[in-house]
């Protein structure tokens, strides 16, 4: 089986699960009604159901991909969509049984690493085929590939990044009280947001100033990542006095700046490689 086709459904994960999918079903699927989470978690997994279709089939119009046909890319969607309904309601049930889960980063890391590797093996088996392991590998990797795992490592570096961000400042803040909210008394849910800014202006600024850092190191100016950490600095000058404020400010861009400078040095890097058409 051509690795383009599992690149394409990772990019629609990530699409999905991390750009398009809005608030209200992030609510819904959280809901501790039984039958609204239910009902958000097949909205949900319809969504991804639409986006794979939508690329594999725009993928095969163009010739991007050609060793699958439009009943094997609704059977591949249909399969890979139930089963992520399925694994996000397993997800659901242990936040409903112990409600801390909900800030685990170990749960968050645990639960996309089953849905990729549902990805993987679902499109194995429906293709009947091995993937070709060896185009990760300098040699054998072609032009369209390489944009394809740079689409990949762009979205792992902005969007998902900018969610693990989140939630592992909110692991650190609530840890310590994980038994009172597994007793039901749930305290977190709010963001460190400033109020009267911009709905969701920090993680929009993160996704900006993580694509500016890959794009100067990926053009060999890492002399620039120092002006985003200026501004950034600068925006922040006022609220760095409070202690706790600046501790979860540095972790934050830390942990911001080693994403992106790792995903710019891999996008570089790809850019070296012998192109094999």
């Amino acid at each position: 089986m051509d690795l383009r086709i599992v690149l394409l459904l990772f990019i629609s994960h990530f699409l999905g699960d991390f750009v398009f999918q809005s608030k209200n079903i992030l609510m819904l699927r959280a809901c501790r009604s039984t039958a609204k989470n239910i009902k958000g978690n097949i909205i949900h997994s319809f969504a991804h159901f639409l986006l794979m279709i939508t690329i594999l089939s725009a993928a095969r119009s163009i010739n991007l991909i050609i060793l699958i046909n439009y009943i094997r890319i609704l059977e591949l969607a249909a399969l890979i969509a139930l089963v992520h309904f399925f694994i996000d309601e397993l997800k659901s049930y242990l936040i409903k049984m112990r409600p801390s889960f909900e800030i685990s980063i170990l749960l968050f890391l645990f639960d996309q690493l089953l849905h990729l590797g549902a990805i993987v093996i679902i499109a194995l088996n429906i293709m009947n085929n091995n993937i070709n392991v060896l185009k990760l590998y300098g040699q054998t990797i072609g032009f369209t590939d390489r944009c394809l795992i740079s689409i990949i490592i762009f979205l792992l570096c902005t969007f998902f990044s900018g969610i693990f961000i989140k939630k592992f400042i909110a692991y650190i803040n609530f840890n310590k009280y994980r038994k009172l909210v597994d007793k039901g008394f749930y305290i977190f849910g709010r963001t460190m947001e400033q109020k009267g800014g911009i709905a969701n202006g920090g993680f929009i600024i993160g996704v900006l100033e993580r694509i500016f850092i890959m794009i100067v190191i990926a053009i060999g100016e890492p002399s620039m990542v120092g002006f985003a950490l200026t501004a950034k600095s600068i925006a922040r000058f006022k609220k760095l006095d409070d202690s706790s404020f600046a501790e979860y400010f540095l972790i934050g861009t830390f942990i911001s700046f080693i994403s992106a400078i790792a995903g710019g040095i891999v996008i570089s890097t790809l850019n070296v490689l012998p192109v094999i058409k």
